[in-house]
């Protein structure tokens, strides 16, 4: 069956789904879909003011599956079902996709390195990366995944890029959300080895 972005999303909203919206700047947010206009979809974000023309991205779960999507800001301030003022519309929805297993046999490595047994890599399942950039990783794992790791518990991660080399950052687990049968991390990344091959590395990402 093909996709179709605005069943899922009509169905989130259905379901005053939770979402995670990640700006291009700043912390990543907790919100809920409400609804799904001609417009876009509207969301709740009650701790977080956007401005119009804000770039995020956007994780929900529907039927036990990730997706994830590009938005902007159209506008703020709209009327919501509970009659207050905290709706954002999101518009120019772009890549809607499942949040799926990226980087395989592309040279691509990130991982997390535990104090003992092997790495976990981020890019094969069970995990699903979610977003990447310099400053934050942000991932699902199964409820079921024998490790968990606690709030603001402290990680090492190992980055690579065919070509580019490797590189290791110390992690924080800023924030960890249950939903329907998935935890989504999102760590903060700092004590990077080496800044210019860490950018590099990211840049070769995104690309």
């Amino acid at each position: 069956m093909a996709l179709d972005p605005r069943r899922l999303l009509t169905e989130a909203s259905q379901r005053r789904a939770t979402c995670r919206v990640l700006p291009r700047e700043g912390q990543a947010e907790t919100g809920r879909l409400v609804r799904v206009d001609r417009g876009g979809v509207i969301i709740t974000l009650p701790n977080r003011r956007f401005t119009g023309g804000e770039d995020v991205r956007v994780w929900i779960t529907v039927d036990e599956k990730a997706w994830v999507f590009d938005a902007s800001v159209l506008r703020t301030g709209v009327s919501v079902p509970d009659r207050s003022q905290q709706g954002v519309l999101l518009g120019f929805i772009d890549g809607f996709r499942e949040a799926a297993e990226a980087g395989q046999g592309d040279g691509r490595t990130l991982e997390i390195v535990p104090p003992g047994g092997g790495a976990i890599s981020l890019l094969h399942p069970p995990a699903k990366l979610v977003h990447l950039d310099l400053q934050h990783v942000t991932f699902t794992m199964p409820a079921s995944f024998k490790l968990v790791f606690v709030h603001s518990g402290r990680m090492r991660l190992r980055l690579g890029m065919g070509g580019l080399g490797m590189v290791e950052a110390g992690a924080t687990v800023r924030t960890l959300t249950p939903e329907e049968g998935w935890l989504l991390y999102e760590l903060a990344l700092d004590s990077v080895d080496d800044a210019q091959l860490h950018r590099r590395i990211i840049d070769a990402f995104g690309r």
